[in-house]
């Protein structure tokens, strides 16, 4: 029997927005509302983001890169070490940022974030990044040096890889005619 597990309805979830660009945080309030999600917590500071996240039970939370500074990494990276009593440490945190370069999506990627929504967004990838983050979790690492969901995404079927260098397939042609000549 294949169990999976039930996914969570998006219209239970307790989310936490903090983005300090009030036009982008009630647009993406909105976005959720739209979908379902009744309970949204929007603040426009980190103190104040802290404070809501640190007193209240969350299910997700989105966090601005460019908050106070690029202070945004750095809150997220306090979420991760330092979850809290209300808050379970896995938390699905999805970083919201107009800068995408390589090296923005590494930072991210290093502090612990489930997912990267570029701005502008739509309200499909909002969905599609929210789903996937409560929805499909990963493998969740807590080191030394890192704390948070597994940096390497995985395909549940790698099988049909194709391709005439496909390394897997030429292995076991060698091995099958090796195996008819004994």
């Amino acid at each position: 029997m294949n169990e999976q597990a039930e996914p969570k309805k998006i219209k239970n979830l307790k989310i936490l927005i903090a983005d300090s660009n009030v036009f982008i945080a009630k647009t993406l309030h909105s976005i959720l509302e739209a979908f379902g999600v009744r309970k949204i917590f929007l603040c426009h500071s980190l103190k104040e983001a802290e404070k809501r996240y640190y007193n209240t039970e969350m299910d997700c939370v989105f966090v601005d890169f460019m908050m106070e500074n690029r202070s945004g990494i750095e809150f997220i990276k306090k979420l991760r070490t330092k979850p809290g009593e209300k808050n379970d440490p896995k938390l699905p945190i999805i970083l919201c940022t107009g800068m995408t370069d390589r090296d923005t999506i590494f930072m991210a990627r290093d502090a612990g974030v489930t997912e990267v929504i570029g701005k502008p967004f739509s309200p499909d990838q909002v969905l599609e990044k929210l789903e996937n983050a409560v929805n499909n979790p990963r493998e969740f690492i807590n080191v030394d040096e890192f704390v948070g969901p597994n940096r390497r995404r995985r395909t549940l079927n790698r099988s049909d890889f194709t391709g005439e260098n496909d390394r897997r397939k030429n292995a076991l042609s060698q091995n099958n005619s090796g195996s008819e000549n004994s």
